[in-house]
């Protein structure tokens, strides 16, 4: 793309440097993205070529325009980049199985469509506006999801079948792993945290677990949380009534591991594709049915 289809106003804010993109940016290269959900491409696109985009070390943030303050936008830009530093301070990156470069930043599009937060596997993420408008986004938890991208393979890859995909990919892990990380950080760094199952900012995963649970579909959830296979629920008309209980329980066994076995027990299961799961039971010495019984003995429930 030439410099001259590239205009840029640069405006004095408050003591910051605004860069808005009136024109045209860098807009990913959609056919390469393996995460990609449907409006994607439309509705980045569109952010870009009309949106704000705000810079700060670790992160990339797009705004719509004339959406919030510039200060407000800094001030987003800011806590995004906190709670990305302390992550890989925490997990201590750079990771040799990384995915995402140490020195490239991790760009949010914060859209004003309607959809479900995600992650990208490409470096970026996609948050609706208003929830981070309102501070209830998951904004640390779908960059934990890029930041743990493995380099050994991914469930996202276009030679991963449907089949393969909803069978095999032990999703309580990755999505566990995110929440726990999530929350452990924002409470370390005294971050703007939301979870968005309760509409609350509880992070008491175990007890909203422990109450979920007890519901009519709760065994067939607790069936999905310690081995392979992803709710096929998840992507229906009826994702509320089965997501809160999953996700919660997955926090909390990922927690139970993490606590009693360590944080490098599952770091090092993730970054191994298609060896996750015996990846936790090599390392801990145990199945995962053994270490599935005995958190929920920890929750005083019986399987």
């Amino acid at each position: 793309m030439s410099t001259s289809r590239l205009k840029y106003f640069h405006l004095i804010f408050a003591g910051f440097i605004i860069s808005i993109n009136t024109v045209f940016g860098q807009i990913p290269d959609f056919s390469k993205v393996p995460a990609l959900n449907e409006g994607d491409s439309l509705n980045i696109t569109n952010l870009i070529n009309n949106g704000v985009k705000i810079t700060n070390e670790k992160v990339i943030a797009w705004f719509p325009k004339d959406s919030i303050p510039f200060s407000q936008m800094h001030e987003i830009t800011d806590m995004i980049n906190k709670g990305i530093k302390a992550t890989e301070k925490f997990i201590h990156a750079p990771l040799s199985w990384q995915l995402h470069k140490p020195n490239e930043p991790y760009t949010f599009y914060f859209r004003p469509d309607r959809f479900i937060s995600h992650a990208s596997q490409a470096g970026f993420v996609s948050i609706p506006f208003w929830r981070i408008k309102n501070g209830k986004a998951p904004w640390l938890h779908e960059a934990i999801h890029e930041i743990l991208d493995t380099q050994t393979g991914s469930w996202f890859s276009p030679g991963i079948t449907a089949k393969d995909f909803d069978e095999n990919m032990p999703l309580w892990l990755f999505e566990g792993l995110a929440d726990y990380l999530s929350l452990k950080i924002s409470l370390m760094e005294n971050l703007s945290f939301w979870d968005v199952f309760s509409n609350s900012a509880r992070g008491d995963t175990d007890s909203l677990f422990v109450n979920e649970i007890k519901s009519e579909k709760g065994p067939y959830i607790l069936s999905f949380i310690g081995s392979k296979g992803v709710i096929p629920e998840l992507s229906s008309k009826d994702r509320i009534l089965y997501a809160p209980t999953f996700y919660h329980g997955s926090s909390s066994f990922v927690k139970y591991l993490t606590d009693n076995y360590d944080i490098q027990v599952l770091l090092t299961s993730v970054s191994l594709f298609r060896k996750e799961l015996e990846t936790i039971e090599k390392l801990t010495g145990k199945s995962l049915a053994t270490l599935k019984k005995e958190w929920l003995n920890k929750l005083k429930l019986v399987q």
